[in-house]
């Protein structure tokens, strides 16, 4: 991202000299001559440091200066004045709105160097932003580390797994809970995508991953594998370890000759510890473990690991057919047991394996392969035996990708705004729209939001990336009603992780102050599936919401719950019906009726109906005639950039799907 600097003066040689001076030096450079001008220039560019002159007529530096700490809060500001201001401007130094009070005339050097230094407290202010949000909330335990491996800050997950209060854990070094080496750890926390199995001073079994990492600190997070007087403590006698399996293939690999390498997870273990207790579930554990032992002992050698992980060597599988056969007969004798031993639980297996040579030249690829299949598959609902596949493993560091980028696409200006047209049933006419998010990344080319919302709600970026969508479609509507364009509404998606933020509504109320939107003409979207979560709590968050001025819409309907029922406890003003509930409209009569009386219901709860997918000119003549108050497809209009859709809005006499 260029940095970024805007100068506002009201003298223009002064602006000139200024420009040419950080022109030369490769800043990118905006002007302004009044403070109304430079707001406008922020609207439009993203300018890490403002540097204005204090005296100037209708707004002031200092006016200007808290404006812009208001509306855009990252950016650095900066006084370019006259030595006589200095008393005027020390108020704004005392409060933080200034960074730096600059002396006219400037020596170059000085000059040069105090904007390096805003630059910098730019990007410092920024990622530690970034580092709180995820803090705050990220999935899991978090640590936060300086570059020196010192933990800064901890979450209340982390906090908890490693019984000891933020106090406790600021300022101490990171190998003081975890044993790992100094090697380890460095290579460890050089992998931006790794991840490890350690053990804690106490003996617990952690797996560590690195979740971000900028040039102040890294977040670590971490999640524990089994207790201390788990399965590993109760049974490992004559189990081969991970050394020893290392040994194992490497010698099979020196055979020249093709064989497999099978990992077996006992995944429902956890569930026995939550209904026995883990003294139980440990001893069924045990018994499991002596099982598969004896089961394994025809076809290879068994080895654990951790997390219930065990490594299965199969020498005499030259062939995929064979590696089956011998899986299904050693899980058999497992099942076979247990049943002859009574026993009431029954074990969960996730099996993958790898064939060698193709699936891996090396041991440690082999197990690195066998392992990442193993956890790629481990919530999968199938029974199967999934062997490695390259393509499955890429497309997981493919997301690993994703979801590093995505902590600096906000900053970097990657993300656009697109605007699909939404067309009244009742006068015809186009006068609504629903904003969705674009992410142009300069690798990844046009990167779906099928692919990267689900990232981004999953390991927190979604935050920061709702709120930015969040102010740049309100500046929009501001915008557009300032040029007096017929838009009445806009409708603007919000996640269920966004809404469970404690500071969220605080948030969109003060987006809603600083752009000075009218809240009457948002429309704040959620899914249903997220409203059924906990039914109490939804309504108490939406209207909270609608307390702001907005209307409430629920997403996606007819992909979850689709019950009416719980309309009426929700303070919800639309309802869009999901494209695929009408896939089959023109052909179904089932359909017809369910969208008819999907309908009526809703407006005898006085609820709006928009129906989504729209693609052909059967739909929408039929949705008209069964009431439907909107449509939004590809039959009305394609999600467009700005331009093309205040083309589309602002065209005279627009007629779409007319008769």
């Amino acid at each position: 991202m260029p940095n970024k600097v805007l100068l506002v003066d009201d003298e223009v040689s002064i602006l000139k000299a200024l420009e040419r001076l950080l022109t030369r030096s490769g800043f990118r450079v905006f002007t302004a001559t009044s403070g109304a001008e430079a707001l406008q220039v922020l609207q439009q560019n993203n300018c890490q440091v403002v540097i204005s002159d204090y005296r100037m007529p209708e707004m002031n530096g200092a006016e200007l200066l808290a404006r812009v700490k208001r509306l855009h809060p990252d950016s650095v500001c900066l006084v370019l004045s006259g030595f006589s201001d200095f008393q005027s401007v020390l108020q704004l130094l005392n409060s933080g709105t200034a960074f730096r009070f600059l002396q006219k005339p400037w020596e170059d050097d000085q000059l040069l160097a105090e904007i390096d230094a805003a630059f910098r407290l730019y990007r410092h202010q920024r990622s530690e932003r970034v580092r709180s949000q995820l803090l705050i909330a990220g999935n899991g335990a978090l640590l936060e580390l300086s570059p020196e491996a010192v933990i800064l800050r901890s979450n209340g997950a982390a906090q908890q797994l490693l019984g000891q209060t933020a106090a406790g854990l600021a300022g101490t070094l990171f190998e003081q809970w975890f044993h790992l080496n100094d090697n380890q750890q460095q290579a460890f926390l050089q992998d931006i995508h790794g991840s490890m199995d350690v053990h804690d001073r106490s003996g617990e079994a952690f797996e560590l991953h690195v979740q971000y990492q900028d040039a102040e600190a890294t977040l670590v997070g971490f999640k524990r594998l089994q207790q201390q007087d788990g399965p590993a403590a109760i049974y490992t006698s004559g189990l081969m370890d991970q050394h020893a399996v290392l040994q194992k293939l490497d010698s099979l690999l020196a055979q020249q000759r093709p064989f497999a390498v099978a990992a077996v997870r006992l995944k429902n273990f956890s569930d026995w510890a939550d209904m026995l207790g883990f003294a139980e579930a440990g001893q069924l554990f045990e018994t499991i473990s002596q099982i598969l032992t004896q089961a394994c002992r025809p076809y290879g050698s068994l080895a654990y690991l951790a997390n219930e992980l065990f490594i299965l060597t199969l020498p005499d599988a030259p062939d995929e057919v064979s590696v089956h056969q011998q899986l299904t007969d050693l899980l058999q004798k497992v099942r076979l047991q247990l049943e002859h031993q009574a026993m009431a639980l029954r074990p969960q297996f996730t099996v993958s394996y790898c064939m060698a040579p193709e699936d891996g030249d090396s041991a440690k690829g082999l197990l690195n392969n066998v392992l990442t299949s193993n956890r790629i598959h481990l919530h999968s609902p199938h029974a199967f035996f999934m062997r490695f596949s390259a393509g499955v493993a890429d497309k997981k560091r493919q997301q690993l990708r994703i979801s590093d980028a995505l902590y600096r696409a906000v900053e970097h200006e990657q993300f656009e705004l697109y605007y699909q047209a939404k067309l009244d049933l009742h006068s015809n006419v186009i006068d609504s729209c629903e904003v969705l998010l674009r992410w142009r990344h300069p690798e990844l080319g046009m990167v779906s939001p099928a692919l990267f919302i689900p990232i981004a709600e999953h390991d927190g970026q979604i935050i920061e990336i709702g709120l930015w969508v969040m102010r740049q479609a309100c500046l929009s509507a501001v915008r557009w009603r300032e040029q007096q364009q017929p838009l009445t509404r806009m409708a603007v998606n919000i996640s269920g992780a966004q809404l469970a933020q404690a500071d969220f509504i605080a948030q969109v109320q003060r987006i809603f102050s600083e752009t000075g939107v009218d809240p009457s003409m948002l429309e704040l979207e959620l899914t249903e599936s997220w409203m059924m979560q906990d039914l109490t709590q939804s309504a108490q968050a939406l209207q909270a919401l609608k307390s702001l001025g907005v209307r409430i819409a629920i997403d996606d309907f007819g992909t979850g719950y689709s019950s009416l029922a719980y309309l009426s406890r929700l303070p919800v003003d639309v309802l869009k019906i999901d494209r695929s509930l009408i896939q089959d409209l023109e052909a179904n009569i089932n359909t017809q009726s369910l969208v008819s009386n999907i309908c009526r219901m809703a407006h005898a709860l006085r609820v709006e109906v928009v129906v989504e997918g729209v693609e052909t000119a059967e739909q929408l003549q039929m949705l008209r005639d069964m009431g439907c108050d909107l449509a939004q497809g590809y039959l009305i209009a394609r999600p467009v950039p700005e331009a093309e859709f205040l083309a589309q809005l602002g065209a005279p006499g627009q007629i779409i799907g007319a008769d």
